[in-house]
């Protein structure tokens, strides 16, 4: 005997396929078409998020500091397309210089009597190009390796560079409009989503402490799941049960080893890549 839609519907784990309620003179019930609606715009909701997701990546590629040789360096200081530099403490890209995905680069000014530790890196602009960058000339430029200035290379920065006039501040090698759209595209989608996870309609794939947890994924990637999974709808009709959803103790494990796959992944990712730009 064949079963009907909705014996089929239920075997498969989905809803039954009810017709909605009409009322007498042809009118839909409110009810069905308000839950309709909230359905279509949680999946609007979820596009939204995910577009602006993608321009907060997009811009910390466009916004990224280019590594160069110090060679490099030292041609666009004596050709003069050098426009500014700065002293930070540590190479941007490390964990120590990086807070969390929404904030972008930490940069901190270092002194010129640093060098001498070889800790402190070199950023400068040029005009019409993003920042660069400056690693050893014997260093092969990769966001994986780095290594100490040589002596040649300090009295370079010491003797040239430092005595140029041009602005030094960290402030000025800081990618402008760029790194503060990136910002506040950060804040507003870290802010939103929080609120979103606290005080918005409880999410059906985990609990509430599960997502709070995921937010600070590296790279906004548990904003971007919770757009697919809560906002979209995707595997909706194998939601579990309130009780058996995902709890926040499994959402901090994940976020504690995923940071760490991400980050490896990604470091392994740009070496095999020969990448040599560190988003914001």
């Amino acid at each position: 005997m064949r079963r009907g839609p909705d014996e089929d519907g239920q075997a498969r784990g989905r809803a039954p396929l009810v017709d909605s309620p009409v009322k007498p003179g042809g009118q839909t019930d409110p009810v069905g078409r308000d839950a309709r609606f909230a359905r279509w715009a949680r999946r609007v909701a979820g596009v939204v998020v995910i577009v602006l997701w993608a321009a907060h990546a997009l811009l910390s590629l466009v916004g990224g500091l280019q590594m160069v040789n110090h060679s490099q360096a030292v041609e666009d200081l004596s050709s003069g397309r050098m426009t500014s530099y700065a002293l930070v403490e540590e190479r941007p890209g490390q964990a120590s210089s990086s807070t969390w995905w929404w904030t972008g680069q930490d940069l901190r000014p270092a002194s010129v009597d640093e060098l001498q530790t070889g800790t402190p890196a070199v950023v400068y602009t040029v005009a019409g190009s993003r920042p660069r960058l400056v690693v050893p000339d014997r260093i092969v430029p990769s966001t994986n390796s780095w290594g100490s200035w040589t002596e040649a290379e300090v009295d370079w920065i010491q003797e040239d560079l430092v005595t140029s006039g041009l602005p030094s501040t960290v402030a000025s090698v800081v990618p402008g409009r760029v790194g503060q759209a990136h910002g506040l595209l950060g804040l507003v989608l870290a802010v939103s989503m929080l609120v979103h996870v606290v005080f918005g309609r409880a999410p059906v794939h985990g609990t509430r402490w599960f997502w709070f947890w995921l937010i600070g994924l590296p790279a906004g990637l548990g904003v971007l799941a919770y757009a697919i999974w809560e906002e979209g709808g995707w595997r909706d009709h194998r939601a579990p049960a309130p009780q058996q959803r995902s709890s926040g103790g499994y959402g901090f494990a994940i976020l504690l080893l995923g940071s760490f796959v991400l980050t490896a992944g990604s470091q392994l990712l740009t070496w095999l890549l020969g990448v040599t730009v560190i988003p914001l």
